[in-house]
């Protein structure tokens, strides 16, 4: 009876996690979109004020542009009748006529009579666009030139002959002056400085300044350093024997947007391969001479794996004034505006230590295996991700696709390599030292997931040794914290008590068969009838949020003996679980050939869980009962498929 009663517990407790996580990600969601619509709602609304201000500069230009036309030709009338009174005195009063007529285009009086008059009486103004030529009046060209200079220069001076002087309509220094002599208005164009003054006070004083001038205003966004230079940015990408993917990551590096001068692209590259290090040199050499900040690192030796690696880049840069370390696995092709997206969060929150973002993925399609990590992954990135940042609870770093504070990394003090996990580690040191991090849904960084049941297994045994080891390492770290609450300890802690929840699942479905059959013979009292129903309520919670897949139930099932295995070793130190084993990579080359080339030895562990579920059904058989003799059959079929798995998957 307690058998049972405790597995049905277990399954409750783990159905319940699952709909919190699953109820605070939709609440995260949900807040998510509302930000995206008042963001969409905030540019709209500024998009319809530039309309609004651009409509309205529009209509003053148009009436300024009318008002200066009438003003034009008022002067236009008040120099001709200037003309006509010094044409009247001299002949005697017939200028009058000759006036009117040169108003209108005709000829005014001859060029002799003209050329008698005083010039210091006539009033030269500044030429004005579009000048207009009264014939018969002027010097020898036989015409008096009104709104425009002789000749067609722009550079025309009015002279005063009583005085004496010459006086340019420009200033001194070269700029047009705002009010000539004649009184009219001058359109001040703001350019240059000039425009980024008037943005001190703000994009609308800008704006209106800009409408009050005659110019359009363009609408710059906010500036994320507040008027500083952009903080400086150390990438990393950290590599080993990465032969398919080693140069296209330096390229992708290469085309992310930020300011060259505040950039550098590490290759820290611990290859072994003389080929991948030529591959490597042959990318960066390629990527320098296009003007872009690469840097390869190499070190004798792989000491401390890929945290000993970014150890020795930080070293490399300590003093230059690095703030910011992103970080990319060889396999991931990170978007051009990773880093726009990345570092204002971070500049804007000084107590972030890290922001993550999501992964997405290029080979999800390629096999039901890519297909069904890739279910696992979006369930983690999606909810389990998205709910601990969204409610400040501890998530870890996921080793790539992210950002750090260089701060936070010394302050929690460096990466360490005495675990497989050095992101997961570091990240909760960080956390316990009382640093947040940052989930970011938004930004996708498409990666490569493992084709091959060899290398999944390779990935998952160091993912799910390693929490083991941080947990033996840090359990009496998370208690005794003292730079964070209670409850920041307890969601730290039950971080890693799910993973020992998930092992004591494990371990109680393993047993039922012979606990069923030999210690608590099934009964249909109420132990049996809780765990009954609550593993089926566990099932259909997580049926519900991955895909219905009697397919993907039974592979995660039957995978997950793997990762009992290697949670495990972990706990146990074994020497496999010290090893930091890259994950193989084969990026656009095929993999295997033939189904007989593919036929491999088959794996030990699942093997032998064939033969354990094969003689439980052999022994169910015996004892007359037909529902576990099914089940076990089942499960039989499926651990003989994962153990020949790379033949097919």
């Amino acid at each position: 009876m307690i058998f049972y009663l405790s597995l049905g517990v277990l399954f409750t407790i783990y159905a319940l996690d699952l709909i919190w996580l699953v109820g605070v990600a939709a609440v995260a969601r949900s807040a998510e979109v509302a930000s995206l619509l008042r963001k969409r709602s905030k540019e709209n609304s500024g998009k319809r004020e530039q309309a609004r201000l651009k409509k309205k500069q529009e209509k003053d230009a148009k009436k300024k542009e009318l008002q200066l036309q009438k003003d034009t030709d008022k002067e236009r009338v008040k120099a001709v009748a200037d003309i006509a009174g010094v044409t009247n005195a001299a002949d005697g009063g017939g200028g009058t006529a000759a006036a009117a007529k040169a108003a209108t285009g005709g000829a005014a009086t001859s060029p002799a009579t003209a050329a008698s008059a005083p010039i210091s009486s006539a009033r030269y103004i500044r030429p004005p666009a579009g000048a207009v030529t009264v014939p018969g009046t002027g010097g020898g060209g036989g015409g008096a030139v009104l709104g425009g200079s002789p000749g067609g220069s722009s550079e025309f001076c009015s002279t005063d002959a009583d005085s004496g002087s010459s006086r340019d309509n420009d200033d001194g220094d070269g700029s047009s002056s705002t009010d000539g002599d004649d009184g009219l208005a001058r359109a001040e164009i703001i350019t240059g400085p000039a425009l980024a003054a008037a943005g001190h006070g703000g994009g609308a004083a800008a704006a209106a300044a800009a409408a009050a001038n005659g110019t359009t205003a363009i609408t710059v966004p906010d500036d994320p350093w507040s008027g500083c230079q952009p903080p400086k940015v150390l990438v990393q990408l950290p590599m080993y024997n990465e032969e398919a993917h080693a140069a296209a990551i330096i390229q992708a590096c290469c085309r992310i947007r930020y300011p060259r001068d505040r950039l550098l692209i590490q290759v820290l590259d611990d290859s072994t391969k003389e080929a991948v290090r030529q591959r490597v040199d042959s990318a960066a050499a390629a990527c320098i001479e296009e003007g872009h900040p690469v840097q390869v690192m190499r070190r004798d030796n792989r000491s401390g794996f890929k945290a000993g690696a970014m150890v020795e880049g930080l070293n490399r840069v300590e003093g230059l004034g690095y703030e910011y370390c992103a970080i990319f696995d060889a396999d991931f092709s990170p978007p051009a505006d990773f880093l726009e997206e990345t570092i204002p969060v971070m500049h804007r929150d000084r107590r972030l230590a890290y922001v993550q973002t999501r992964w997405a993925f290029s080979n999800a399609g390629q096999s039901f295996l890519t297909w069904a990590q890739k279910v696992n992954l979006c369930f983690h990135f999606d909810v389990e991700q998205r709910a601990r940042s969204y409610l400040g609870w501890f998530f870890n770093f996921n080793g790539t696709a992210g950002v750090w504070r260089i701060q936070s990394i010394h302050d929690a003090g460096g990466w360490q390599s005495d675990t497989v996990v050095e992101d997961m580690d570091l990240s909760l040191r960080c956390y316990l030292r009382g640093w947040d991090a940052l989930y970011l849904p938004h930004v996708d960084n498409p990666n490569e997931l493992p084709c091959t049941l060899s290398s999944y297994k390779t990935q998952q045994f160091r993912w799910l040794s390693g929490p083991m080891q941080i947990l033996i390492k840090s359990f009496s770290n998370i208690w005794h914290a003292k730079d964070i609450g209670i409850g920041r300890r307890l969601n730290a802690f039950w971080f890693f008590m799910r993973y020992v929840l998930f092992a004591a699942i494990t371990v109680g479905v393993l047993a039922v068969p012979p606990v069923a059959l030999w210690v608590e013979v099934w009964e249909w009292s109420w132990p049996q009838i809780y765990f009954i129903v609550s593993i089926n309520f566990a099932l259909a919670v997580y049926l519900y949020v991955t895909p219905f897949s009697i397919f993907y139930l039974f592979f995660s099932v039957a995978i997950g003996y793997f990762k009992l295995w290697a949670m495990i070793s972990g706990l146990l130190g074994l020497e496999k679980s010290k090893t930091w084993k890259v994950t193989q990579k084969f990026g656009a080359k095929q993999t295997g050939g033939g189904l007989l080339h593919r036929i491999h030895k088959p794996y030990a562990l699942e093997t032998c869980l064939a033969l354990y579920y094969g003689g439980m059904a052999a022994a169910a058989g015996v004892y007359g009962s037909w529902i576990m003799v099914g089940y076990c059959g089942l499960m039989t079929l499926v651990f003989l498929a994962i153990s020949f798995g790379d033949a097919y998957m």
